[in-house]
């Protein structure tokens, strides 16, 4: 087809009407909200852990205990973290948060990039990421606590002073707890 029929055709095509004006745009989320489901892939098996993400190489762990010890020690630092699974995001599993002597801390999924288990509570963990450092967020809050399934383990429940540690993992790997 000629490129004068095909503008021919197409002219004679569009609508006679005003094109419709645009709704205005509505503000964007806070990134903790903006929730878009991760891909759900199966998580690689491996001597009993269930991998997922970018994996968890083998290094030196260090318990959850000991990084909110000295929180600060470990900032934007990149290590391997243990502890047991206290709660799940039930959206999306795009988040956990893990227990250690009767501590808390939050685990977000890099970019979002992956998820885990939702019935993941109670299976040991570990985690590789980068330990950040938060401000609390009443309406970031909310919605985690929406999500949530034991909101007595959220670090932002139990934060002093306004601000929360969290890692931000690129892999995890959990195991049910033996016995």
């Amino acid at each position: 087809m000629t490129l004068s029929l095909f503008l021919a055709l197409a002219c004679s095509q569009a609508p006679e009407t005003p094109a419709a004006v645009e709704a205005p745009a509505q503000p964007e989320a806070p990134e903790a909200m903006d929730h878009e489901e991760p891909a759900a892939a199966a998580p690689t098996m491996v001597d009993g852990w269930a991998s997922y993400g970018e994996g968890v190489p083998e290094a030196d762990v260090v318990a959850a205990a000991a990084l909110l010890d000295a929180p600060d020690t470990f900032l934007d630092k990149t290590l391997v973290v243990e502890g047991r699974v206290a709660d799940v995001c039930q959206k999306a599993g795009c988040w956990m948060v893990i227990e250690d002597q009767g501590r808390t801390m939050r685990i977000t999924m890099k970019d979002h990039a992956f998820s885990v288990a939702k019935d993941g509570a109670g299976s040991d963990c570990q985690v590789h990421g980068t330990v950040i450092q938060k401000a609390l967020d009443p309406e970031t809050v909310a919605h985690l606590e929406s999500e949530s399934v034991n909101v007595e383990a959220m670090p932002e429940k139990k934060a002093e002073d306004g601000q929360v540690y969290e890692i931000v993992a690129s892999g995890v790997r959990m195991r049910p707890p033996e016995g």
